[in-house]
């Protein structure tokens, strides 16, 4: 078999492999009816809506509101009342004591990789409303090296070609010329795949972020205080009302992402994913690392609506009468800034 022929069928036969792994790798872990998709937990909103990011940021919110800690200049978070009402809020409260002078992107990046936090996407992943990180890795490695090799292939053959060791008849058509379209194909079918296999919320996952975000828009609740856990959870920390913890909480999440180059995106579901410490991975406001190694990711619309809303649920956490934190959730979101009240949980 000659090198041109040998060329298109590996270029074949990895693509097609790639999309045979892409396409089952977005399969949800569980199926589920889109009647049972909502949740009306406000971490799982939060987490549906930009990841583990937003939900801590949503958590910082709560617990500022209601004076268990304070946010003030320049980004230090002062525990006031160590009094948790569930296990995620403990798990911001055992971040900020356990960070020196309370630094509020430490705080987050603790908080992110907490195993309370984490367990929120998981919970959302086997309810079918998120994609685990863990089921894209093989076709995003396999992308990557699928568009490492093409232009390998394609640089080796023109540096061959005009050194003339690899045709040696001057009138024959150049044979970089001849594996041209298996090698832009390859890197193309790469591209894509890359892409899709970073989306983290299902279309049940959407359609309960959606929810959340119609159900409690402002509009809605034009005469009803919305709880600033709830507005963050349903849009972003920019709604929030209080401008010095929007602004502190603006300048974290900036720190954060430039920490982790930039990886993640505010209102989308795509996250970075994390090290062995925290699988869920992302921040708002354009992405940050959760542990570690940030190997982008995560996917691209996990929510990205700034709709706040007010709250029918009357809770700043999840476990109340709004559904309790046992309730599933939607789909990653998110990244950072990430889901409950009708989402759910969870982000590149």
């Amino acid at each position: 078999m000659s090198f041109i022929s040998w060329v298109y069928l590996v270029m074949a036969l990895s693509s097609v492999g790639l999309i045979v792994a892409t396409v089952r790798g977005r399969r949800p872990e569980n199926k589920i009816r889109l009647v049972d998709a909502p949740t009306r937990d406000v971490w799982e909103i939060a987490f549906l809506g930009g990841g583990p990011a937003r939900l801590v940021d949503a958590a910082v919110a709560a617990l500022h509101e209601d004076g268990r800690v304070a946010v003030g200049e320049p980004g230090v978070v002062t525990v006031l009342r160590n009094a948790p009402r569930d296990a995620v809020e403990a798990a911001v409260l055992n971040a900020a004591a356990a960070t020196p002078g309370g630094a509020l992107a430490e705080v987050r990046r603790r908080a992110m990789t907490d195993p309370a936090v984490q367990e929120v996407g998981d919970r959302l992943a086997q309810r079918g409303l998120m994609r685990h990180p863990a089921r894209g890795r093989v076709s995003r490695a396999w992308a990557n090296l699928q568009m490492a090799g093409a232009a390998v292939l394609i640089l080796g053959a023109v540096l061959l070609t005009a050194a003339g060791h690899l045709d040696a008849d001057p009138v024959e058509v150049p044979t970089v010329v001849v594996i041209a379209p298996a090698v832009v194909v390859a890197l193309v079918i790469g591209g894509i795949c890359k892409q899709s296999g970073r989306g983290r919320l299902t279309e049940a996952g959407r359609l309960a972020l959606r929810g959340a975000q119609a159900t409690h828009h402002p509009l809605a609740h034009a005469k009803t205080a919305v709880p600033a856990a709830l507005l963050v959870a349903i849009g972003s920390a920019a709604l929030l009302s209080d401008d010095v913890l929007r602004e502190q909480l603006a300048q974290a999440q900036t720190a954060m992402a430039a920490t982790a180059g930039g990886s993640s995106s505010d209102g989308g579901n795509t996250w970075v994913d994390g090290s062995a410490q925290a699988a869920w991975c992302g921040g708002s406001g354009g992405g940050s690392s959760c542990g570690g190694s940030h190997h982008h990711g995560g996917g691209s619309s996990c929510g990205g609506s700034h709709h706040s809303g007010g709250s029918s649920c009357g809770s700043h956490h999840g476990g109340s009468s709004c559904g309790g934190s046992s309730c599933g959730g939607g789909s990653s979101c998110g990244g950072g800034s990430s889901s409950s009240c009708g989402g759910s949980s969870c982000g590149s």
